[in-house]
């Protein structure tokens, strides 16, 4: 059965090269928009994009780090530009696609690093006015410069929305054990034994996004390729599913 209601976070990984700082990977981010292009077309459902930082904004707060103690006021407006320079390059491949697109900067409804204190209303509408809200892990100055997380607006954007599903797309068939095998299914007892291969994901990587994902409410959970995201959106068994 498909995905009548969907947030769908769309991974640093797989719409970057994040080998190469500030770099967009056209190729991938079109691919995955032609099938989000596709099912929209195809089906009556609400969905919600989030997407993450990548060899931007990940990029951007190891280099403060680097050279900083805190991410300051000026480190958080850069931060804050290289998501939204992102943002723009996803918009502008969705509304190429004919989707009904509309941006909502984290920094602009939450008020700190937790995504519970955030004004989701803005998104709640578009969503019920036929839009396809989009938003992203982002930078907030609260004091000082704090990092939300995308796979945390995701979950909780899930809970609100009651989302039937919740999708993680990523550059890899799901998440694979330390042989490379992918997971099929994970629960809250598994003991995971993975790949590490992360480069510039300073909200926790691989092992994060599965204790986030069993937060969320939604029935249907998985960790997949970005290549596979149809696939998943029409009721397929693709990726490694979150047994929450």
């Amino acid at each position: 059965m498909g995905c009548n209601k969907v947030v769908i976070k769309l991974g640093g990984s797989l719409i970057t090269d994040k080998s190469n700082p500030h770099t967009v990977n056209w190729e991938s981010l079109n691919d995955v928009i032609d099938q989000i292009a596709r099912f929209h077309n195809k089906y009556d459902s609400k969905i919600v994009l989030v997407h993450g930082g990548g060899s931007f904004g990940h990029y951007e707060v190891e280099r403060i780090k680097k050279n900083k103690s805190i991410i300051d006021k000026v480190a958080t407006s850069e931060i804050q530009e290289s998501m939204l320079t992102l943002a723009l390059a996803v918009i502008k491949l969705l509304v190429n696609s004919g989707i009904p697109a509309s941006l909502h900067p984290a920094h602009t409804i939450c008020n700190t690093n937790n995504a519970k204190n955030c004004n989701y209303m803005p998104i709640i509408r578009d969503l019920n006015n036929g839009l396809i809200p989009v938003t992203y892990g982002d930078a907030i100055f609260d004091n000082e410069g704090k990092i939300i997380s995308g796979d945390d607006l995701s979950v909780e954007i899930s809970n609100i929305i009651n989302s039937d599903c919740l999708f993680f797309a990523t550059d890899v068939e799901g998440i694979l054990d330390e042989k490379g095998n992918l997971i099929k299914e994970v629960n809250k007892n598994y003991k995971i034994t993975i790949i590490n291969r992360a480069q510039f994901d300073v909200t926790g990587g691989i092992i994060s996004k599965i204790n986030k994902a069993f937060n969320s409410k939604s029935s249907n959970i998985r960790i997949l390729s970005g290549k596979k995201l149809f696939n998943a959106l029409i009721g397929e068994d693709v990726g490694t599913r979150i047994i929450n």
